[in-house]
């Protein structure tokens, strides 16, 4: 075996579950983060983007936290970004982490060696040989930009969500006519803080949403508890009669109880066309749902006009699909992300990033030794389930139980921009069958 460390690429929420995880099991690795501190997007500051000053989480505490870390009792339903930091800096803390992370520490290359194991090549130019590559870097590292896509030319600024920080940085638009282009929750945030007059940094003059399609869009509260507050914890074990069911019936169930639970909470405030959006064309199960506090109050109260797709520019005029058009000082894209590993090239994956197929949402079919953490959608909160991905790896690279052969790993892989999102406790029961366990008595070298 070539190495005898596992590299662990990032120090976001999932890469720090991985760290620790692979520590309680007494798996020597390094975890490499590009920049100078933890906590990917959640690092407002450290200049690498990715979130806004006024981001919270779009899940309660409850439901987020790791399965054996909980957050402080005074914290919020929906933490800060500053607070994210400070829990992440706390968890490093907690399990003795921070010397095994490697900060600064850019993967430019990683390339599979004839006999199992990876080569790392470093920003620096040097190289490092590990026995397995755990992919931890998310999902939100490279913005979908549509603006050259778009017909004509425009006059004004534009930026994606990536990069904004509030109305003033770096782009400002205080006092602007403003463009939203999405209906994403950062979207739909964002949109509800530049039209606040009582936000911090100032507010534009006029905010008009462009969406292209419908989404659901509900409160992160309801009738005072956290949207998730019924929800299990996804280390939750599920019932024993629940556990028994065969097949995903037990996941399709879910689904089919989740959408009448949405479909129920945005018939309070009237639907999509109360509140002037399009109508959502998808079931609530098959993607997240936008989830504002003050999204809603602001469409109710006229502050925002939705508007649909832009068709073209002319200078400082938008022109939308519907032949209506504004003038506009800056457009804002809150249009999502595409899947990008910078430092595996497709030959290594087998193709493009967004077209990546992995077994048990986790494993590469054609390797034995290439993970990926909280590479894949769900209707919870990632970490947790990052956490217990984690375990998964874990237990296999501890020899617990071996993976099928790569022809059923290629055959059982799930496509990530296909697939539907999971059924946070299903999956992990699956995760479990596998695995023998995934409980936190692991073994230790």
């Amino acid at each position: 075996m070539n190495g005898e460390k596992v590299a662990i690429i990032g120090a976001g929420p999932c890469g720090l579950a991985a760290a620790k995880t692979l520590g309680e099991f007494g798996i020597a690795y390094e975890c490499l983060e590009a920049s100078e501190d933890v906590g990917g997007i959640w690092n407002i500051e450290r200049g690498i983007g990715g979130g806004y000053r006024s981001l919270n989480t779009n899940t309660s505490t409850g439901g987020m936290c790791y399965s054996d870390f909980p957050f402080p009792a005074d914290h919020p339903t929906y933490a800060t970004a500053e607070q994210m930091v400070r829990y992440f800096a706390s968890y490093v803390r907690e399990f003795g982490l921070a010397e095994h992370i490697r900060l600064g520490k850019r993967v430019t290359q990683s390339r599979p060696l004839p006999n199992g194991g990876w080569t790392l090549r470093f920003e620096d130019g040097k190289t490092q040989k590990y026995r397995a590559l755990l992919a931890a870097t998310g999902q939100y590292n490279d913005p979908r930009r549509p603006h050259d896509l778009i017909p004509g030319t425009f006059n004004g600024g534009h930026l994606h969500v990536f990069d904004y920080l509030d109305a003033a940085t770096p782009v400002d638009c205080r006092d602007k006519r403003v463009v939203v282009v999405g209906l994403g929750s950062s979207a739909a945030e964002v949109a509800a803080e530049l039209c606040d007059k009582g936000a911090t940094a100032g507010f534009a003059s006029q905010v008009i949403l462009s969406a292209r399609s419908g989404r659901w869009v509900l409160p992160k509260i309801i009738d005072g508890e956290s949207l998730d507050a019924k929800s299990l914890h996804p280390a939750t074990p599920l019932p024993a009669a629940t556990r028994l069911l065969p097949g995903d019936s037990g996941s399709w169930g879910m689904r089919r109880v989740l959408g009448k639970v949405l479909r129920a909470q945005t018939e309070k405030h009237g639907g999509a066309t109360a509140l002037g959006l399009p109508e959502p064309t998808i079931d609530p199960w098959e993607d997240r749902p936008t989830m504002s506090i003050d999204f809603i109050p602001a469409l109710q109260a006229g502050r925002i006009d939705v508007r649909p797709g832009i068709r073209s520019f002319d200078g400082s005029t938008v022109h939308f699909e519907d032949g209506s058009q504004t003038e506009a000082d800056v457009i804002l894209y809150g249009t999502g992300y595409q899947l990008k590993f910078p430092y595996l090239d497709k030959e290594t994956l087998g193709g493009n990033a967004p077209d990546l197929a992995l077994y048990q949402h986790v494993a590469h079919p054609d390797y034995d030794d290439l993970f990926f953490v909280g590479c894949l959608r769900a209707m919870c909160s990632m970490w947790p389930v990052a956490e217990q991905q984690s375990r998964w790896i874990a237990r296999l690279l501890s020899g617990a139980f071996e993976l099928p052969s790569r022809d059923i790993r290629s055959r059982e892989a799930v496509g990530l921009a296909k697939a539907l999102p999971i059924m946070c406790n299903f999956y992990v029961e699956k995760l479990r069958k596998e695995a023998g366990s995934l409980s936190r008595e692991a073994p230790r070298a």
